[in-house]
């Protein structure tokens, strides 16, 4: 099939999911205003519960209509993001409020993490990256019954010109089938997960949306119990016309109000952040690192592999290539092994 081919193709997708689209939203849009009223006059305890299935199934279809939408934009490279300056922990405290609500009168805590030197404005499309962050904390409500849903964001890396973020979305959940691995993330690998994932597009969503934001998204492997996964994003500094700039936020531990069970709660802890990689002049030492890095399962692995990624390669050779790639994963007993087998060399 040639490029253009592929390209008219995914066109002509695109305009007819959009036209289906429209015709959809327009009378589902009016179950749900007219559900709304039925509700507020009911008083048939029966008849609510009939009306409240009502809705939330007519929400259900409409979320999954407007996720065939973007999909179709994210394959054909047509979907924009409208940047602008943003603040990130409103943004995050929205969604903690939103996931406690949710598990409301479950035995789930929520807990997010964030580091304190994210700095406190950005630019960067929020309204996408509130959408990436979703795609992954819907799929652990779903399959969450007990225990807790964890979100951890941490500055992956910064520079003048830009702010990378590493998310980790972890629950303690029924977990994915065994064997399952990045191929969830692929178009012909995703409909055995129908039962695992909300509507078996939405991990393809994320991805394909990270990737839009200069990032990626993948399966943390050997995690029990649940699943765990990880996303980052590339975002900038905040922009302005003066020559002030943007100062990390002194992070303070808070938690948001419970509900009076201690299970059900949404908790805002202070991070530890491993500094960034610093400048080994002996690779023994670098290796060393590495290592220690390794049996902690530490997220800041990766960074540390690519910052030193000639040295690596000197002294790994093909190695490395695999030792990225395992990080990449974040497999960390893949990881381990590569290194086990070159102290073995």
């Amino acid at each position: 099939m040639s490029d253009d081919y592929r390209s008219e193709l995914n066109r002509l997708k695109t305009d007819f999911l959009t036209g289906v689209s429209h015709q959809l939203r327009t009378p589902l849009n009016a179950i749900l205003g007219v559900t709304h009223l039925a509700l507020a006059r009911t008083e048939s305890e029966l008849q609510r519960q009939y009306l409240l299935s009502i809705q939330a199934s007519s929400r259900q279809l409409m979320h999954s209509i407007g996720n065939l939408l973007d999909l179709s934009r994210l394959e054909q490279g047509s979907l924009p993001l409208e940047a602008d300056n943003f603040e990130l922990h409103p943004l995050l405290d929205e969604l903690a409020a939103e996931m406690q609500t949710r598990l409301e009168g479950r035995p789930v805590a929520f807990v997010l993490t964030r580091d304190a030197h994210i700095p406190a404005r950005l630019y960067g499309d929020s309204l996408r990256l509130k959408q990436l962050i979703r795609c992954f904390t819907d799929n652990a409500v779903k399959f969450t019954q007990r225990g807790e849903i964890r979100l951890q964001v941490r500055l992956a890396a910064r520079s003048r010109n830009s702010v990378r973020l590493h998310f980790t979305i972890e629950d303690t959940g029924t977990g994915l089938p065994a064997g399952v691995s990045l191929g969830l993330f692929r178009r012909n690998e995703t409909s055995h997960l129908y039962h695992h994932t909300s509507d078996g597009i939405g991990l393809r969503i994320a991805r394909l949306l990270a990737r839009l934001m200069n990032g990626d998204a993948g399966l943390v492997v050997h995690h029990t119990p649940g699943a765990a996964f990880w996303f980052t994003v590339q975002l900038q500094p905040e922009q302005a016309t003066d020559e002030r700039t943007t100062q990390p936020v002194a992070q303070q531990p808070d938690q948001l109000s419970r509900s009076g069970r201690a299970a059900n709660s949404a908790t805002v802890l202070p991070s530890t952040p491993t500094p960034l990689p610093e400048a080994f002049t002996d690779t023994d030492q670098l290796l060393h690192e590495l290592q220690r890095r390794l049996l902690l399962e530490d997220f800041s692995c990766l960074e540390l592999v690519e910052t030193h990624a000639d040295a690596l390669q000197q002294r790994l050779g093909v190695n490395a290539i695999r030792l990225h790639s395992a990080l990449h994963d974040f497999d960390f007993v893949r990881a381990q092994a590569l290194l086990a087998d070159q102290g073995r060399a």
